[in-house]
């Protein structure tokens, strides 16, 4: 559980800002951490935890936000 003013990247969102203990995002940073399992990313091939229903890393998704193609 997150308890102090922390920063720390996370496979399925990117990089959080620091974070305090009573922000709301504190609670929903919990929930992803629960649900997430160790995955390949589909297009690189890299071991990440994702979310359950993900297949992609935020690394991968921001390269094709940004037009890469693979």
């Amino acid at each position: 559980m997150l308890k102090k003013k922390t920063s720390y990247y996370d496979d399925n969102f990117g990089h959080w800002e620091e974070i305090e203990p009573d922000d709301p995002d504190v609670e929903f940073a919990q929930i992803v951490r629960d649900d997430s399992v160790k995955k390949t990313c589909r297009l690189c091939g890299e071991e990440v935890y994702l979310r359950q229903a993900y297949d992609k890393c935020n690394s991968c998704m921001e390269k094709l936000e940004r037009g890469q193609e693979w």
